[in-house]
């Protein structure tokens, strides 16, 4: 079982129930998730940037959860800036696992296509924006769970994974 590095970000505020939810998914979904940092942020994007950067480069996790901050707001709003400041650090966006929680959330609330977070890598750390709230946030984490360990054993270094090509029944024939 692989050790997963994990960092849970809350913003504007700590969502100790969000929080909780979270933590027993990771450990039904992931079995070697550690969460290693567990922090809250007022909504400044800068210092949201800031930790997250600290996370992937210097503390080097392997998964990083936000939750919270990722509802829409007017203008230039200090608000809901989660997915901002997320995508400021990233430098490989996986759209896909976004579109997917989006979608499948939207079976229980069509709020769920209003969420605007996203999901991408930094170095050979995975960030994923969660929405607040435990439901919420169970729910997002949800549809990626049979993606996750896959892309995080690709992140490994060295990667844990077969290609695509090598893992196609069709190529042994």
């Amino acid at each position: 079982m692989t050790l997963v590095k994990t960092g849970l970000l809350c913003v504007p505020h700590p969502d100790e129930d969000a929080l909780l939810a979270v933590r027993q998914q990771l450990r039904q979904m992931l079995p070697g998730a550690v969460v290693l940092a567990d922090r809250s942020l007022e909504s400044n994007r800068y210092r949201i940037e800031e930790l997250l950067r600290r996370w992937c480069d210097e503390e080097e996790l392997d998964l990083i959860l936000t939750i919270g901050g990722t509802w829409p707001a007017p203008g230039p709003s200090t608000q809901e800036i989660v997915p901002e400041a997320t995508r400021a650090v990233l430098e490989r966006w996986m759209p896909g696992l976004s579109e997917a929680m989006r979608a499948y959330a939207v079976a229980d609330s069509p709020l769920a296509l209003l969420d605007r977070g996203v999901a991408g890598i930094r170095g050979r750390t995975l960030l994923v924006n969660l929405p607040a709230g435990p439901t919420a946030a169970s729910l997002f984490l949800e549809a990626i769970a049979d993606v996750l360990a896959a892309l995080l054993a690709s992140l490994a270094d060295p990667p844990t994974l077969p290609s695509l090509e090598v893992a196609d029944p069709s190529n042994f024939s």
